[in-house]
C-alpha cells in the first residue's frame, strides 16, 4: 500500500470517528460518520481490495447513513429529551470498553497470522462447484479475498456500523 494513501485514509477514518462521537449535533455525528467510511473505504482501495472499498462506500456511507439521517430528522431530537451521560459510571464503562476493544485489535494485530489460517482450501472449493478453475474478480475470488487476506478491515468495518447503531440507539433514548 501507497504511504499517503494509507495516512490519508487512516487520517480520515481516524478523525472522522472522533469528531462523529464528540459532536453533539446528531446530524453532524451523521456527516462525520460519512467522511470516517470514506477513509475506511480509502484504506480497502489501497489494499486492492476494490469491491469493498466500493461497497463501502454504496452500502454504508450511501444507503445506511441516509437511513440514520432520516431517521434523527425524522425525531427531530432536542436537548430536553435527550438522556444526558454524564454519570461517572457510564463514562467509565465507556473507557473500560475502549480499552478493552483496543486491546483486542492490538492482540489481533500482534499475534501474527490474521485469521487465514482456514478457509483458502481452492481444491475443495473448486470440487463442490465442480469447476476447473476459479473466475477472476468472480464471487468466490471475492469471497476467498473477503474472508482469507481482508477478514481484519472487513471485520473493523462492521464494527464501525454496530458503534453507529448504538450511538443512534443512545441518542433517540428518551428519559422515562
Amino acid at each position: 500500500m501507497d504511504p499517503w494513501t494509507f495516512w490519508l485514509g487512516g487520517a480520515l477514518a481516524l478523525g472522522g470517528g472522533l469528531l462523529t462521537v464528540t459532536r453533539r449535533n446528531a446530524v453532524a455525528s451523521v456527516m462525520w460518520l460519512i467522511v470516517a467510511f470514506v477513509g475506511m473505504s480509502t484504506l480497502f482501495l489501497g489494499m486492492d481490495a476494490g469491491f469493498i472499498g466500493v461497497i463501502q462506500v454504496l452500502v454504508y456511507a450511501g444507503a445506511i447513513m441516509v437511513l440514520f439521517l432520516f431517521v434523527i430528522m425524522l425525531l427531530n431530537l432536542t436537548p430536553s429529551g435527550l438522556l444526558r451521560i454524564d454519570r461517572p459510571r457510564w463514562t467509565t464503562l465507556g473507557l473500560a470498553s475502549a480499552a478493552a476493544f483496543v486491546a483486542l485489535i492490538l492482540a489481533i494485530v500482534t499475534g501474527g497470522e490474521l485469521w487465514t489460517a482456514g478457509g483458502g482450501d481452492e481444491e475443495a472449493i473448486l470440487q463442490a462447484t465442480g469447476r476447473d478453475t476459479l473466475i477472476e474478480g468472480g464471487v468466490l475470488d471475492v469471497a476467498d479475498q473477503l474472508f482469507n487476506a481482508h477478514v481484519l478491515p472487513f471485520e473493523v468495518a462492521s464494527v464501525l456500523l454496530l458503534v453507529a447503531v448504538v450511538g443512534a440507539v443512545a441518542l433517540t433514548k428518551r428519559k422515562l
